[in-house]
């Protein structure tokens, strides 16, 4: 039996940028970490389902020396509110969006990762105004032809799903061999870095709040997202917000294939591959992720296509 609390402590060299943001509108409050130059342009970190802000612990430092930095736990996830309810893209975007007239930003870049990445890409199609410009890190809307794993569809059938996830709870090693898919090399990072990740997990795993919003963002995802390709290509031929796009080589989740294709498909991205990444490339290599990033806001995006990260 795991003897792991969903107690979450900040992630040490990021605890004296943690507050909290109350959002009446969405009925949630949000923990999130806020550094930076307070007259810097704003980017504001969203991570992926499942994860929390401390995914981005080591791009956060980099980016925050020139830029004011904001990483969100999303409503359900994390240190955030988690309140019983239907967790959708659009209400994700809708506490995004909150979040940022709450802190008073007109106009924000949007980091997103995996479903922070779909959630990001939504709110630039939705409201352009908001929104300087994207970076997407391993993931997109734009998903005309992603299979899903056998794992992921049992995740979706309910009752399998939950009884499944709860398995974790009893089995701490089982729970951080999950997660062996979303890098390229789980037992190739240091061995601090194992730790943190394996205690990380286990206290996802024991909170049954996030377990609830978990499914509720995933089976809703899976139900929604295949709608939102119908028009799709025409609405990304049209958007100008700057668009990078970050992958990883060896993404076993979200192939690189699928961040090429969006590069084709929207005029505006410019894609970056990460050699030797997995999935959650900003914590494999986050010195690529930031380089890029920065690199994004000096100039304007290149003319479309693909190149590898130094």
């Amino acid at each position: 039996m795991s003897t792991h609390t969903h107690t979450m402590a900040p992630w040490p060299a990021l605890e004296a940028h943690a507050r909290r943001v109350a959002l009446p509108g969405s009925g949630v409050s949000l923990f999130l970490y806020d550094a930076g130059p307070a007259e810097a342009p704003a980017l504001v970190l969203v991570h992926g389902l499942g994860n929390e802000a401390d995914t981005w612990r080591y791009v956060f430092p980099h980016l925050s020396e020139r830029l004011r930095v904001i990483a969100v736990d999303l409503p359900g996830f994390g240190r955030s509110d988690k309140p019983r309810r239907a967790y959708t893209v659009p209400f994700f975007c809708d506490a995004l969006l909150e979040l940022l007239d709450a802190m008073g930003i007109a106009r924000a870049g949007l980091v997103g990762h995996s479903l922070g990445a779909v959630i990001a890409h939504f709110a630039a199609l939705q409201r352009p105004d908001r929104v300087e410009r994207l970076v997407l890190v391993g993931g997109s809307l734009f998903a005309p032809s992603q299979k899903l794993d056998a794992a992921t569809l049992l995740f979706l059938i309910p009752g399998v799903g939950e009884y499944l996830y709860r398995r974790f709870q009893k089995d701490a090693d089982a729970a951080y061999r999950s997660l062996e898919p979303y890098y390229a090399h789980l037992d190739g990072l240091p061995e601090s870095e194992r730790e943190f990740v394996y205690r990380r997990v286990n206290e996802r795993v024991a909170d049954d709040a996030q377990r609830r919003a978990f499914f509720s963002t995933l089976r809703r995802l899976a139900l929604w997202l295949p709608g939102q390709q119908r028009g799709l290509r025409e609405r990304l031929a049209g958007l100008a917000v700057p668009t990078l796009v970050i992958w990883g080589e060896a993404d076993r989740i979200n192939p690189v294939a699928m961040g090429q294709a969006l590069a084709e498909a929207q005029p505006s991205a410019r894609l970056v591959v990460v050699p030797g990444a997995g999935h959650n490339v900003q914590e494999e290599a986050p010195d690529a992720v930031a380089e890029a990033i920065l690199a994004g806001e000096d100039a304007p995006p290149d003319q479309p296509g693909t190149r590898a990260a130094a």
